[in-house]
């Protein structure tokens, strides 16, 4: 006489991660930090002297590396995201996701680092506080990489909604929303600095559909 055992079904559901949420909730606040560290200080200079004056007593530095912070978080939601719609249907939209992204937050943290540079070869490299010519130099870096940046977070956005269309409509309703509002100059600089919230939405999505 032989002994049966019976085996229960194992629990195939995976588990829900909390960490893309963590990451993404990270890069929004650490985004709005950045945003609110540094505050323009050279909006309404009229010469490059009265804009390496106020850049001077900034925060850019804290800023840039708030925005640093920002740019790896965002970068992880990012591969998730596309490590998550990749298992619904690998396009070349889908693989495109974390490429178009971290060259969005690259720029995004270029855009910080430039002025947080003149700050800091002017006061602990040359010691004598942050030159002019510096800080013209960190005004045109930021004024030419800020849209580049909006269009290129525009590409990744169409990409994630392209792959997210037969997966979620939210997703790709608010990744449309977002690209559109990237695309039109007079409210791109603004959806800009709102990216943090798209990128914590994601993450809550991604901890949520496991």
């Amino acid at each position: 006489m032989t002994a049966s055992v019976q085996t229960q079904p194992a629990n195939t559901r995976p588990a829900r991660s909390p960490l893309p949420a963590l990451a993404g909730i990270g890069a929004l606040v650490a985004s709005g930090g950045a945003v609110a560290v540094f505050g323009d200080p050279m909006r309404g200079s009229g010469t490059a002297a009265e804009a390496a004056t106020t850049l001077a007593g900034s925060s850019a530095q804290p800023a840039a590396v708030l925005v640093g912070v920002y740019a790896l978080l965002g970068s992880a939601v990012a591969g998730s995201l596309a490590a998550r719609l990749g298992r619904h249907r690998d396009t070349g939209a889908t693989r495109l996701i974390p490429v178009l992204a971290a060259g969005h937050l690259l720029l995004m943290t270029l855009f910080l680092a430039a002025p947080a540079a003149a700050v800091t070869v002017g006061t602990l490299v040359l010691g004598g506080g942050v030159s002019p010519v510096g800080a013209e130099s960190a005004l045109v870096v930021m004024n030419t990489v800020h849209p580049v940046a909006g269009w290129v977070g525009a590409g990744f956005l169409i990409a994630v909604a392209i792959a997210a269309r037969a997966v979620s409509k939210p997703l790709f309703v608010a990744s449309t929303a977002f690209a559109v509002g990237l695309l039109v100059p007079p409210v791109a600089w603004l959806v800009t600095y709102l990216m943090g919230a798209w990128f914590a939405g994601v993450g809550v999505w991604l901890w949520r559909r496991g």
